[in-house]
């Protein structure tokens, strides 16, 4: 992805046919802005829950009971989990966590062998400690956007063709600020996020970020 928030504040500024900073700063369209990519991941993932998924991997060292998950898990989507015993890498023949076990606690932190059950709180994942080996786990989830707060930061997972959908519900936020009048580019979303739901179905493999999901 390569649209930053810079070309996404320009483009703002031209459907609110405002060029410089006179209504609304730089600041008030940034924020309208991450409030934009927030309401069109939401879009996208209700029209394909595959669309952001992507792949994370860690070990769990000898002795250590806790890892903590990427901050960046969108809607607390786990797709799933899977756990390589006695492995640093993940290969070979995994046991899948089920998301039961993610609910509980395992009360004996001294098992010295193979996790029971695990849990996910506070952004930790919890499990009996590794006393004799390092394991490894391995885990399919949905990955939200981040703000943009630089002039280059750019979007990591809405594709660039989608990033006008950003900018027109900015300025629908911009004008109804101000207590304008935002019917035409309402009209003018709804299209768009139509023809967004049809790109991106979920029976389109090119959607999806990953060669291969479990």
């Amino acid at each position: 992805m390569s649209t930053t928030l810079s070309t996404l504040r320009t483009r703002t500024r031209r459907y609110l046919d405002e060029s410089s900073a006179d209504r609304w700063t730089d600041a008030q369209i940034n924020a309208y802005i991450n409030e934009g990519i927030k309401f069109t991941q939401s879009e996208i993932d209700r029209a394909n829950p595959d669309y952001f998924l992507r792949v994370c991997t860690f070990t769990a060292s000898a002795g250590s009971f806790e890892a903590a998950l990427p901050s960046t898990i969108y809607g607390r989507k786990i797709r799933n989990m899977q756990f390589y015993n006695s492995s640093t890498v993940a290969t070979g023949q995994p046991g899948r966590v089920t998301p039961g076990q993610m609910e509980w606690i395992y009360q004996n932190l001294y098992y010295s062998g193979a996790p029971l059950s695990y849990t996910l709180l506070a952004g930790y994942l919890m499990w009996a400690p590794m006393l004799q080996y390092d394991s490894c786990f391995r885990f399919v989830y949905t990955k939200a956007e981040s703000n943009l707060s630089a002039d280059s930061d750019t979007l990591d997972g809405i594709n660039d063709e989608y990033s006008d959908t950003i900018s027109i519900y900015a300025a629908i936020l911009a004008l109804e600020s101000k207590n304008i009048p935002s019917g035409g580019l309402r009209a003018m979303l709804e299209r768009r996020i139509m023809q967004i739901r049809g790109d991106v179905q979920s029976n389109d493999p090119l959607t999806i970020p990953q060669v291969s999901i479990d």
